[in-house]
């Protein structure tokens, strides 16, 4: 018996709702609570920093946009289960794992928060079992908030774990999980450990040189883009009248209307400036085109440049491709080890070699190409495989039950 079987079916570990409330810190981070956050995160206490991630996600558009492209891009693909070869028993396996994973609900949603890695330099998602048919398989899963856990280590304090702890409701410790119980996604830009590895580490900076620069365009339109608006009251003004001045001036700017007596006046006076006025649009556009460099390393397809080609065009287009590539490839060896290994670990025991996931970027006629050659290397006697043929068309092979074309058009 695996040790695996021990979960209980339909039973979780992790309480995702107990993240539902958040501490605010990006209305008063300074450079130097950043640096904390950042030194926390080095030592491995990751909550503090993860709740400052979901903010810069959910106040600074530019950057939830750019993020959001790039991680759908990934989930979006397509992905295929491989057997690990051409027997019989590789191939039930396969389609055992297919089975499972096709009718898991939300999938593209759990491939999407998995992704979430990019930024913060790790995801974790909780696996859920249930019997079926004297079968364990994966029900459901259920994406765990990077806030509730932590890396810090109590019996080492120098050293940082490489699979975190989780931090129940009023705990600091950290509680140990089951490894095998858990899909866990790192992302390393950078040399070190996932901590190091998210994106947000760095644009964190660009984040907090955005919101100041905000808050002091806000404040230039609100000394300069409105006239100033100057009461004149006559000596013989009564007390009355020029209470009703007061009220007037201070209310103009929003109600643009105003009743007040024949001993007073008011007058606008306009903002004379001169020099450069775009200081602080050209301060935010700058800090978001190095936010777009960061997560998609390119600009041109979020920012209009002031020039351009065709053929530049198509150099960033390929860029962003290899990206995409290269986070779908690294999420499909996360799912392979953590979801269809120990699925087949379960059902199947110890093997060998285990079926993998694989992303299908080839598109129709990428796919007719492959076809015609390896009918070309069939017609010159070369040894292809049945899989091969499947996956040059971007189909799965047919299950033992299924009904086949050929039998249908007899």
């Amino acid at each position: 018996m695996n040790s695996l079987q021990k979960f209980k079916p339909d039973v979780g570990i992790i309480n995702a709702g107990q993240a539902v409330w958040r501490r605010g810190y990006s209305g008063s981070v300074t450079p130097a609570k950043l640096a904390l956050l950042l030194r926390e995160l080095d030592s491995g206490q990751c909550k503090n920093a993860m709740e400052f991630f979901d903010e810069m996600e959910e106040k600074d558009i530019h950057l939830a946009t750019v993020m959001q492209t790039r991680i759908s891009s990934a989930a979006s693909k397509l992905r295929r289960v491989v057997p690990a070869s051409d027997r019989a028993e590789a191939k039930k396996q396969a389609e055992f794992v297919r089975s499972v994973w096709e009718n898991l609900e939300g999938r593209t949603q759990i491939m999407h928060d998995l992704l979430t890695a990019i930024g913060k330099g790790f995801s974790i998602a909780e696996l859920i079992y249930k019997v079926v048919d004297g079968l364990m398989v994966i029900e459901k899963i259920n994406f765990c908030p990077q806030s509730l856990f932590t890396f810090a280590s109590l019996e080492k304090p120098e050293e940082v774990l490489g699979f975190p702890n989780y931090l129940p409701n009023g705990e600091i410790n950290g509680q140990k999980l089951p490894r095998q119980k858990f899909i866990y996604h790192t992302y390393r830009a950078s040399a070190g450990g996932p901590l190091r590895g998210g994106l947000y580490r760095g644009l964190a900076w660009y984040f907090l040189f955005t919101n100041y620069s905000m808050k002091d365009w806000m404040s230039f339109m609100d000394i300069y883009g409105i006239p100033l608006r100057l009461g004149k009251f006559k000596p013989t003004a009564d007390e009355k009248s020029r209470e009703i001045l007061k009220k007037a001036v201070y209310n103009l700017g929003s109600d643009a209307a105003a009743v007040i007596s024949d001993d007073t006046t008011i007058e606008f006076i306009e903002s004379k400036l001169s020099g450069s006025h775009d200081l602080f649009q050209n301060a935010v556009e700058f800090f978001n085109a190095q936010k777009s460099k960061r997560v998609l390393g390119q600009t041109l397809t979020t920012e209009q440049g002031k020039s351009g080609s065709y053929s530049l065009g198509n150099i960033h287009d390929m860029v962003r491709r290899d990206i995409v590539r290269f986070d779908c490839a690294s999420l499909d060896e996360t799912l392979t080890r953590d979801f269809i290994i120990p699925l087949v670990k379960m059902n199947f025991g110890e093997m060998k070699s285990y079926p993998s996931f694989v992303t299908d970027f080839d598109d129709g006629s990428s796919r007719m190409e492959k076809l015609d050659s390896l009918k070309k290397l069939h017609e010159m006697g070369v040894p292809v495989s049945l899989s091969q043929v499947y996956g040059a068309a971007g189909i799965s092979e047919p299950a033992k039950n299924d009904q086949l074309l050929s039998e249908v058009t007899k």
